[in-house]
């Protein structure tokens, strides 16, 4: 592939560290934001499913409503 000479590559510019920096930065908030949000929802499942457990493992003269 021939050049002109006057390409230059991205590296070269001296706003590339800048933004490569600001890149990860971001990404790494957005990683973060992802895993917080989904231990909160594992918790919240884990609560549900306690919660239906006990009402699995209750016994039969114990329940005084059925549509719960």
């Amino acid at each position: 592939m021939k050049t002109n000479g006057n390409d230059k590559t991205l590296e070269s510019y001296k706003v590339f560290p800048i933004i490569a920096w600001v890149t990860t930065f971001l990404f790494a908030v957005f990683v973060y934001n992802i895993t917080s949000d989904l231990k909160e929802i594992t918790q919240e499942l884990q609560q549900q499913t306690t919660q239906l457990q006990e009402q699995l493992n209750r016994p039969v003269d114990q329940i005084e409503n059925f549509e719960v």
